[in-house]
């Protein structure tokens, strides 16, 4: 598709683009796969029950990729729902790009909810430390769902040890897991998440065996667990969860310390994670530990009828 304004063109992306777009993600400190391998980048766009691979597009200009975007389509009984991930070049912003990549989306998502006669559901994560990301949703009148908060850890060495209630284990999971990890991660962020997702993450190269595990109780039953990936000395929680009947009696406070002193000890210097805005009980337990504010990822939906 060309774009005369800034003679811009948007194509599908190609095994080929993949080294420029890794390397466009490096470059940005805040995007939440920043240190990403080409391997792992390449994985990201095979996840099981999600359409990634064949909605990932480049945007380039003359002979430069200035920009990527990858729409993923989750397929539910009522909608289809499309979430939105992607960057534009730390070096091209500010140029109208971002808005050239959103009426191409809102184009491409009115046609196809046209032809699969389903609403779709579109979702926009914009980062408040990178500018005219939550301008682009407001100026294309989407409507703001919620506010999360990227707390960081800087600090380190100061951290307190709990230990566990007697019979508690911390274990790695395994594929014959995966069933239960996703019950566990469903319940609490409600989502629909699948088994087979879970096997494509476990099999993945971000997975570590001593940076994921399973928390269980005095009878071998999970309930919560724990995700973590350290790339170079920075690492990110991408999910923290524990079971309902279990929480508010300290299995959160146990996983949090479990994973800090293995992110230590692996050579982590700084530990970032994703809280919702509204979400006081676990804010609270997280700046216990020392994390404080550093950003905010807001998300803006708009809706695409037939």
């Amino acid at each position: 598709m060309k774009l005369s304004d800034i003679d811009a063109l948007i194509r599908i992306h190609t095994r080929s683009d993949t080294d420029r777009i890794v390397t466009m993600i490096n470059r940005d400190p805040f995007h939440f796969l920043n240190g990403v391998s080409v391997i792992e980048f390449e994985q990201s766009l095979d996840e099981p029950g999600r359409r990634i691979r064949d909605n990932t597009f480049v945007v380039v200009i003359g002979q430069t990729t200035v920009g990527y975007f990858s729409l993923c389509f989750v397929e539910l009984n009522t909608h289809i729902a499309v979430d939105c991930f992607g960057t534009v070049d730390v070096d091209w912003r500010r140029r109208g790009i971002g808005t050239v990549i959103f009426n191409f989306i809102f184009k491409r998502l009115e046609d196809i909810a046209r032809q699969d006669a389903k609403p779709i559901h579109f979702k926009h994560r914009a980062l408040t430390r990178i500018p005219g990301e939550a301008t682009i949703g407001v100026n294309f009148g989407m409507k703001e769902q919620n506010t999360l908060e990227i707390l960081c850890l800087n600090d380190m060495d100061d951290q307190e040890v709990f230990h566990k209630p007697l019979g508690y284990q911390f274990r790695t999971p395994t594929l014959e897991d995966a069933n239960v990890w996703a019950e566990i991660y469903n319940e609490v962020f409600h989502d629909n998440k699948s088994s087979e997702s879970v096997i494509h993450e476990f099999q993945g190269a971000s997975f570590s065996k001593n940076l994921y595990f399973l928390c269980t109780n005095e009878f071998g039953n999970p309930i919560g667990l724990l995700s973590s990936i350290l790339r170079g000395t920075h690492a990110r929680i991408p999910t923290i969860a524990v079971r309902r009947e279990w929480q508010k009696q300290g299995v959160g406070k146990l996983l949090l310390s479990e994973v800090l002193q293995r992110l230590k000890q692996s050579g982590a210097n700084d530990v970032r994670l994703t809280v919702d805005s509204k979400n006081d009980v676990a804010k609270s337990l997280y700046e216990k530990f020392g994390f404080q504010q550093e950003y905010k990822r807001i998300h803006y939906i708009a809706t695409f009828l037939p």
